[in-house]
């Protein structure tokens, strides 16, 4: 990736609604180039796609918790990410190196919420151990991976 993809991206990552002209005028290149690397970012796969990030907190989903997750057994494996993929409120789910198999990230609209969403992983699941940690403030959020320049 050269430096002017990666400065698309990093503008992009910052402001996806920017429109081209906006980026051409930002990195001075003309906004046929400006376009022309977006679809061909696009087509390498590196840009996966375009989306919005909410508050969770003005959704009404203020509780950000994260899960530490250990299976029963591999056989469980099947139909607890088919549950993950299932549940909304589970942001993101990572398998993981360690003493854990997965590691949850999910939202609820309170503790108590958060405790339904905990029971059922845990009783429908394959669920064998689970260890959970609210998130108190938000210090860095970067959804985007961004090149080096």
């Amino acid at each position: 990736m050269d430096q002017i993809n990666a400065k698309i991206i990093r503008e992009l990552s910052q402001n996806a609604d920017m429109t081209a002209t906006e980026l051409s005028q930002k990195l001075h290149f003309s906004i046929p180039a400006v376009n022309k690397r977006i679809r061909s970012m696009k087509d390498e796969g590196i840009i996966k796609n375009f989306t919005i990030i909410t508050d969770n907190k003005k959704i009404g989903k203020p509780i950000v918790a994260f899960i530490l997750i250990v299976l029963k057994s591999i056989e469980h494996a099947e139909a607890f990410f088919e549950y993950v993929e299932s549940d909304r409120d589970i942001l993101e789910c990572y398998a993981i190196t360690g003493e854990y198999d997965c590691l949850l990230k999910v939202c609820a609209a309170s503790v108590e919420d958060l405790d339904r969403k905990l029971s059922i992983l845990k009783t429908r699941n394959g669920v064998m151990k689970s260890y959970t940690m609210l998130s108190l403030t938000t210090h860095k959020y970067a959804p985007t991976v961004l090149a080096d320049e």
